[in-house]
C-alpha cells in the first residue's frame, strides 16, 4: 500500500490555535502531515488512536461545518486532534485508506463462526492477522480463512468474550452468508485498534441504518420482510406477500423500489437492507413459516 494523497484543506487543531487555518493535508504509508501557516503536524500510524467522519463535534463547531474528518495522535503523553474539512466523498476516500493502513495486517484472536442463525457454536479463537482491503475484511493465517464483503454486513456490535481464560473485548460482526446469518468475534492485539476495527465496520452498516430511519418502514412491510427471513431470505412463492397485502404485485414493487428485497429468478430475496431491518427489528411473526 503506498499510495500517497494530498489535498489542500482547511484544519483545525485546538492544541496550537482556536482559528481554522488553510493547510497541506498528506497521508502517505507511514502517518500523515499537515503544514500552512503556523500548523505543522505529523503522525506515524502507530501514534494514531482515533479517526472519525462526520458533522463537526463540539470542539469544532463553531469553526468547520460540513464533513469533518477527525484524526486524534498522542505524541510525548500529549494527545493532539485534528479536525479537516472537505468534501464529504474525498474525507470518506481519505478516511477509508487510514483505516486499511491502521488495521490491516493487525494480529486477530477470531472465533468463526461464533452463531449460525442466531445459535452459539461450539467454535475456539485461533490467532491470525486480520486483513482489510476495499470493501472487504477477513482474516488469514487460521484453518478456514475468512473473507466478508462489506455489503454484506447487518450488524456490529462490542461485547466481551472468553479468550485465553479471561474476559476480553470483541467486536462481534454480523454477516448474511447464502441466506444465513453469521457471527464472527474478532479480539485485536493491540486491544487499542479494536476501536478504529468497529468504526471501521459500522461505516456502511451506519449508512444503512439511517437509510432505515428516513425510510421508517410500515409493519406490514416489516412482518413480510420477517416472514421471509424466516424462508432463509429467499423464496419462489409470493405467500409471503400476499399474507400483508390484498395486491402482492404493488407490495413488492414498493420493497423493489426502497432496496429491501430483489428479484432474482423469480424468487423474492431479502437485499442487504432488508437483512438489516430484519435483524434490527427483531419483529416475531406468529406463522412465520407460511
Amino acid at each position: 500500500m503506498t499510495r500517497t494523497i494530498e489535498l489542500s484543506t482547511t484544519v483545525l487543531c485546538p492544541s496550537v490555535s482556536a482559528e481554522p487555518s488553510q493547510a497541506q493535508f498528506r497521508l502517505d504509508n507511514t502517518g500523515i502531515a499537515v503544514e500552512g501557516g503556523q500548523l505543522a503536524e505529523e503522525a506515524g500510524l502507530d501514534e494514531i488512536f482515533d479517526i472519525r467522519l462526520g458533522r463537526p463535534p463540539q470542539a469544532a463547531a463553531g469553526a468547520l461545518s460540513g464533513t469533518v474528518l477527525t484524526v486524534g495522535f498522542e505524541r510525548g503523553g500529549q494527545r493532539v486532534v485534528l479536525f479537516i474539512d472537505g468534501e464529504e466523498s474525498t474525507l470518506d476516500r481519505v478516511s477509508g485508506l487510514l483505516f486499511r493502513r491502521l488495521l490491516d495486517g493487525t494480529e486477530v484472536a477470531v472465533c468463526h463462526p461464533a452463531t449460525i442463525g442466531g445459535r452459539v457454536t461450539e467454535r475456539r479463537f485461533e490467532i491470525g492477522e486480520l486483513r482489510v482491503t476495499p470493501g472487504r475484511v477477513g482474516c488469514t493465517g487460521i484453518r478456514q480463512p475468512l473473507n466478508v464483503d462489506l455489503e454484506t454486513i447487518v450488524g456490529v456490535s462490542r461485547a466481551e468474550k472468553e479468550l485465553l481464560g479471561r474476559q476480553e473485548p470483541t467486536v462481534d460482526l454480523r454477516y448474511v452468508r447464502q441466506g444465513v446469518v453469521v457471527g464472527v468475534d474478532l479480539s485485536l492485539n493491540p486491544p487499542r485498534k479494536l476501536n478504529l476495527l468497529g468504526r471501521y465496520l459500522r461505516r456502511r452498516y451506519a449508512r444503512q441504518r439511517r437509510e432505515l430511519r428516513e425510510l421508517d418502514p410500515p409493519d406490514p412491510v416489516v412482518r413480510t420482510l420477517t416472514r421471509l427471513y424466516a424462508h432463509g431470505g429467499r423464496t419462489d412463492s409470493r405467500s409471503v406477500l400476499a399474507r400483508e397485502s390484498a395486491d402482492p404485485p404493488a407490495l413488492l414493487e414498493e420493497l423493489i423500489e426502497n432496496d429491501l428485497v430483489t428479484l432474482d429468478d423469480g424468487e423474492v430475496r431479502l437485499d442487504t437492507l432488508g437483512w438489516v431491518l430484519v435483524t434490527e427489528r427483531a419483529v416475531s411473526v406468529s406463522g412465520a413459516d407460511g
